[in-house]
């Protein structure tokens, strides 16, 4: 369905409603602020005149308010014996009258609130009904407002001119342009929706191949790593295949640095676990955890430190720290932010090729030995 059909349906719409809506709201307008309390005692006397007049007050009161007259009669006579049984019957009718007139007055009421009913005054929806009156109130305010002169600015706009005065073709052609102007306006929202779109998914299709460049760099560096440790020739500058990075040995209260691997060098050399720091680095707060969760510190602006613990041979503990700048977005995205691949498991790979390189150590450290002692 066009725009065009849309419209026509609407314009059918209104034609359907506007001899239902427009007779209520312009009753609502005529009526507000009208007292309505005085309309509501005075409603019901043309009613009860008219069961009089047509002898049906004996059957609007119904056998079953009999019993009520009786026990009326019955108490008056008992308050005031000394009055002639004339009156106390007749004042028995008359308070069973004003008791029948004040639950006649509640219906009316009740009628004066319904929209519809021939009884209806917005003055009693308003009070009896105020969410349902603040809906309608929306109309009543406009006091121009009829859904029959909206049904004439449609027509003008979809109804084609059969005049050729220039009043009308000027009149025609502005609801024209209007509605051009507007079809236009949504077909533009449109389009930058979905140019919104298309950027969005053009973003997530370079992060997706930026996601695939790095998993696989990382898998040839692991592969060619694995080549080299069966070839005897592994080391631990093989393992910068993330970012250059800092190792530190945890002996007791102090962290050692032991490899620094393609860093500027200006880390410390030492530093003392049992001294207060202000600025407390990442290595420090590794080192003093019980786990092997990543610490980040940013010693300068524009340059990250990760580090963690790492448990090693001999009872040994190493501190791991990866050095990279904040734009390196490789390295954010395989240590830290666990969009390829979980951040956990590059530490963990870091840590078994750490504890290969270490019994290697281990090994000629021994070996050494051995061949000392030999020599002795």
């Amino acid at each position: 369905m066009d725009q065009s059909d849309i419209m026509k349906n609407y314009h059918s719409y209104i034609d359907e409603i506007k001899g239902t809506f427009d007779p209520i709201i312009k009753k609502m307008r005529q009526q507000k602020n009208e007292k309505w309390v005085g309309i509501a005692w005075k409603g019901p006397i043309k009613q009860v005149l008219g069961y009089f007049k047509h002898a049906k007050i004996v059957s609007a009161i119904k056998w079953s308010s009999l019993p009520l007259l009786g026990q009326a009669i019955v108490i008056l006579t008992g308050w005031y014996k000394h009055l002639p049984l004339w009156s106390i019957i007749l004042g028995s009718v008359v308070l069973l009258f004003v008791i029948y007139y004040f639950f006649y007055v509640k219906r009316y009421i009740d009628k004066m609130a319904t929209l519809g009913s021939p009884e209806f005054h917005v003055e009693a929806l308003k009070a009896r009904r105020p969410v349902e009156y603040a809906v309608w109130n929306t109309f009543i305010q406009k006091d121009h407002f009829t859904f029959n002169g909206l049904y004439d600015a449609f027509n003008t706009l979809l109804v084609p001119i059969k005049d050729g005065s220039i009043e009308s073709v000027l009149q025609y052609s502005i609801g024209r342009e209007e509605v051009l102007e507007e079809t236009i306006q949504e077909l533009r929202d449109r389009i930058e929706e979905l140019e919104r779109s298309v950027d969005g998914l053009a973003e997530d299709i370079d992060n997706s191949e930026n996601s695939i460049s790095y998993l696989v760099n990382l898998l040839k560096a692991v592969n060619t790593n694995i080549y080299r440790l069966t070839n005897g020739i592994l080391d631990f500058d093989d393992l910068r295949f993330v970012s250059p990075f800092t190792i530190y040995a945890v002996k007791e209260n102090k962290l050692t640095k032991i490899l620094d691997k393609g860093t500027s060098g200006g880390s410390v050399s030492e530093i003392d676990l049992s001294v207060f720091q202000e600025f407390e680095y990442a290595a420090v707060s590794a080192a003093k955890a019980k786990s092997n969760d990543s610490f980040i510190s940013y010693p300068y602006p524009g340059k990250v430190v990760v580090a963690f613990s790492m448990k090693m041979l001999n009872n040994e503990r190493w501190v791991w720290c990866f050095h990279f700048d904040e734009s390196d977005k490789r390295a954010l995205s395989l240590v830290i932010s666990n969009d390829i691949i979980e951040s956990r498991q590059i530490r963990r790979l870091i840590h078994a090729f750490c504890l290969i390189l270490h019994k290697n150590m281990i090994s000629k450290k021994e070996a050494t030995q051995d061949a000392a002692e030999q020599a002795n």
